[in-house]
């Protein structure tokens, strides 16, 4: 890099620093040197008393340091571009520290020193985590670092990744080295991640299309030989979608002669972009296929017909499919016609007949017309009313999908449905799930309810608020807990599901230790019965209730 390219990169930043580019931390690197900063009067000339002064480990850092305290605008950044000029390998580290809190500044400083020398750079990082167990401008760093150097120079990066795998796997800095690989060579980041068996990471699919593009049977039988995990599911969809732009039959025609699940990726993506721009020549292609290639592929049909006729598309499942083969293709109309209008496909699903395909497809749809996880919208009366409206094994599949979300978001509209249900007709873990969030909100609702609810039901339901709201709120519950009637049978029930929830709990030695001689004893029985405590841990909260 010249200075003249310095320069203008330097004057571009300082236009657009102030929207510009944030570390993650400004803490400072931790970087061993050889001696402190030389101080402003030891520059000047003084001589230090006491004791003799250890060299400078970078001059030019020195003076820098000492140009930028009465610098200010433009001049800085000449002061900078003229120090990361001359700067030599040795002289980086205590740049970086001179710049950790001026986060575009620090951004040139590694740009320069990863064009100078990144090797070095790379392994001044590792020896600052390992010396100081790790910072947030160390990962910071690598990540300017490692794209661009893995883009010009894959293996050297690749081989500084391999020797220190406990720094890059405690940073995720192998995905930014895939990354930079990809960008250059799709194949050699391919088989790179399946070398370092990243399999739940999706990168940038813009590199592998158009490579996928320039011959997708190539890519694809490339793909199946050496990708794995969730970017080789991508890849194929990706191959699948390119190659279908210019010969979707040859792409079905491949997919089909495998029965991997990538090669049913494939011939699911290829058939969406066709139908996407026509219906009729892939619905002609599947008429004439084998029956396996078409129950293998025919939801992804119609679930892109589904988008612009979801009846028609159902009407096509419901003649031409059986079995399970109905129960995926209908789920993936409904899907479709969701992804456009839920209102719409919820009225669809409450048309068709009690079967596997309508509670597969109800299920589908109820994922759209709840809200995400964490949402706080309410529930619509019309969605409660199409949930009461299903029947039982529809409902039960409802339920399983959006139990969380509905409970979480809003937990009355939920308790007041569920109240209605006979217990046969409730998926399990359920009531447990509702009535802890109706304790988050209001415990003794949450108990209220679940004291009308039948039995053995009510009963768990009501462990499970009061659990929740002991744990949030000590006192009140065991106040209320105290005041119950010696002969209320909700009591063991309800003391019992405490101590399963406090054996996971980080003071659990403290709170069992307080426990008078009779709650100490059902302590001891719950905790020796229960199922998915770690045995280490058993052992522990036992001592603690060891009989005295």
């Amino acid at each position: 890099m010249n200075k003249r390219q310095i320069l203008i990169l330097v004057l571009a930043a300082g236009i657009g620093l102030a929207g510009g580019f944030a570390l993650r931390s400004r803490r400072a690197l931790s970087l061993k040197s050889n001696a402190p900063v030389a101080s402003a009067q030891q520059n000047r000339g003084t001589p230090a008393k006491h004791h003799s002064t250890p060299p400078d480990d970078s001059p030019l850092a020195t003076k820098l340091q000492h140009d930028l305290a009465t610098a200010t605008g433009v001049t800085r950044w000449l002061l900078w571009l003229d120090a990361l000029e001359k700067a030599t390998p040795a002289d980086f580290p205590r740049l970086a520290r001179l710049a950790h809190d001026r986060p575009a500044e620090l951004r040139f400083v590694a740009a320069r020193w990863a064009e100078l020398a990144p090797r070095h750079f790379f392994d001044t990082l590792v020896a600052a985590h390992r010396s100081t167990g790790g910072s947030l401008a160390v990962r910071d760093l690598g990540y300017l670092l490692l794209r661009p150097w893995a883009a010009k120079d894959p293996e050297a990066a690749i081989a500084a990744l391999n020797e220190a795998k406990d720094v890059s796997q405690s940073y995720g800095w192998r995905h930014e080295v895939v990354n930079g690989v990809l960008g250059t060579d799709v194949e050699r980041g391919l088989r790179l991640m399946a070398e370092w068996h990243i399999e739940n990471y999706g990168p940038s699919m813009s590199a592998i299309a158009k490579w996928a593009a320039a011959d997708p049977q190539h890519a694809a039988e490339f793909t199946l030989g050496n990708a794995v995990g969730y970017a080789a599911q991508l890849t194929m969809q990706t191959i699948g979608k390119e190659w279908a732009k210019t010969a979707p039959a040859d792409a079905l025609t491949f997919a089909a002669a495998r029965s991997s699940q990538l090669s049913l990726e494939l011939g699911s993506s290829a058939l969406k972009q066709w139908a996407s721009k026509n219906l009729d020549a892939p619905a002609d292609w599947l008429a004439t296929t084998d029956s396996r290639t078409r129950t293998r592929l025919s939801p992804a049909f119609v679930e892109t017909w589904a988008k612009q006729d979801a009846a028609g598309a159902l009407a096509w499942c419901q003649e031409n499919l059986t079995g399970s083969s109905l129960a995926q293709s209908v789920a993936g109309v409904l899907k479709g016609a969701a992804d456009k209008n839920a209102s719409a496909a919820a009225a669809l699903v409450a048309g068709m007949d009690p079967s596997p395909a309508r509670s597969a497809a109800a299920a589908v749809v109820a994922d759209k017309l709840f809200p995400d996880l964490g949402g706080l919208d309410p529930i619509k009366p019309e969605t409660v009313a199409w949930v009461a409206g299903l029947d039982d094994d529809a409902r039960r599949r409802v339920l399983d999908k959006v139990t969380w979300e509905w409970a979480s978001s809003d937990p009355f509209s939920m308790a007041k449905f569920m109240a209605t249900l006979t217990p046969d007709q409730v998926p399990p873990w359920t009531d447990s799930i509702l009535a802890r969030q109706m304790a988050h909100k209001a415990p003794s609702q949450a108990i209220a309810w679940a004291a009308n609810l039948p039995g053995e039901r009510g009963v768990d339901a009501g462990a499970e608020a009061f659990a929740e709201w002991r744990n949030s709120q000590p006192d009140a519950a065991m106040k209320w807990f105290d005041d119950l009637p010696s002969t209320d049978p909700r009591r063991e029930p309800f003391f019992r599901q405490v101590i399963q929830t406090l054996a996971f709990h980080p003071q659990a030695a403290e709170q069992l230790g307080a426990l008078n001689p009779s709650e100490r004893a059902t302590a001891r029985d719950v905790l020796k019965t229960m199922p998915y405590l770690p045995e280490d841990r058993r052992a522990s909260l036992l001592q603690v209730l060891a009989e005295r």
